[in-house]
């Protein structure tokens, strides 16, 4: 495993750069990823890392403006002018800033996929919580205003994030395959009392072609109790039933199993990696089972603790993760790790 260095090698196992994303991915080669796995930063719900900012005033609270400096693309202070040293993803002050931001990352990710690549993308929505627009909180400060960015939609309004990223993709020419709702068992209970508490999430499979790597058998889920032998002993006799396409239609069809269908129940993380916003290893294992051929190459621009990873390296999959918090890149080693793989190399 190399350390967090500079340049893409293509012989790791597992590396890991600290880069902005869409800055990391214009580096890979060219037709180098089989399998695109990520969810990004969701809008105005978390600020991951404190902002800094060059120039300005001094005690100045550095008010994101609504448009980005013309000369280098960083954000301004609507207030004193000062320019963000970095841009952090989901910060932005409108939602459509955060879709345009979100549309260049995938955009760059295409021409590093193969023609047969799979994208999977987990995205969750927000609400307009204000008149003025959105509440972001820090890591360990939920409920405390932290901005109050311009919102489309008035207040209290379910923006509809997931759909306004997957149909701005689509008009960049993304192929939507599959919109599978991730069903959220035991959901954390929230205060809420006027609205009907949220326990789902959006995850998109986007491809380039329509002739891409799909492994439907990797992810097949067993048939429960006696559905299968019922059906196959239909009309009185141990006969197949394929009236309507019914289906097992052989026992070797019913020992294969069942697709899972696009409503995935699989529990929130409640491990405490480290990560403010973990997400359960089953969700990038069947991504990955089914999107990336054995041996292939996965990428998660936005890997934080490297969930995404821990599941490619258990499949046996190359694994990039790129993230602007080096700490994550430690954390996602150790998970690796203690998950009992080869962890590769990290740059």
């Amino acid at each position: 495993m190399t350390t967090f260095a500079a340049r893409f090698r293509e012989d790791d196992p597992v590396t890991l750069l600290t880069a902005d994303a869409e800055a990391a991915i214009r580096n890979l080669p060219e037709d180098s990823v089989d399998c695109l796995v990520t969810s990004p930063p969701y809008w105005r719900l978390r600020d991951y890392a404190p902002d800094t900012w060059t120039g300005g005033r001094p005690g100045c609270r550095h008010r994101t403006a609504s448009v980005r400096d013309g000369g280098d693309g960083r954000w301004r202070c609507r207030d004193c002018g000062a320019r963000q040293n970095h841009r952090q993803i989901g910060l932005e002050p409108t939602a459509d800033d955060y879709i345009e931001t979100l549309r260049a990352v995938f955009s760059a990710a295409r021409r590093a996929l193969t023609p047969q690549a799979t994208v999977w993308i987990n995205v969750g929505d927000s609400y307009s919580t204000n008149s003025d627009g959105y509440w972001c909180t820090t890591p360990g400060q939920a409920g405390q205003p932290h901005y109050r960015p311009r919102a489309d939609v008035p207040h209290k309004n379910l923006l509809g994030m997931p759909w306004r990223l997957a149909f701005a993709l689509q008009d960049d020419g993304w192929i939507l395959r599959s919109a599978v709702v991730w069903h959220k068992p035991h959901a954390t209970p929230t205060p809420i009392s006027d609205r009907l508490e949220t326990r789902h999430e959006m995850l998109f499979l986007f491809v380039t072609r329509p002739d891409y790597y799909f492994d439907l058998d990797a992810i097949r889920q067993p048939y429960t109790g006696d559905r299968a032998l019922s059906r196959r002993a239909h009309h009185g006799g141990t006969k197949p039933n394929t009236a309507c396409g019914t289906w097992p239609r052989t026992p070797a069809d019913a020992q294969r199993g069942r697709n899972p269908g696009n409503v995935w129940a699989i529990p929130p993380d409640r491990t405490r990696t480290g990560h403010p916003a973990p997400s359960p290893v089953e969700i990038p294992r069947r991504c990955v089972a089914a999107g990336c051929p054995p041996g292939g190459h996965v990428l998660d621009p936005f890997s934080g603790s490297g969930t995404t990873g821990v599941a490619a390296r258990a499949l046996g999959r190359r694994f990039t993760g790129i993230d602007t918090n080096p700490a994550y890149h430690e954390l996602a080693l150790r998970r690796i790790a203690d998950a009992g793989h080869d962890e590769g190399g990290t740059q």
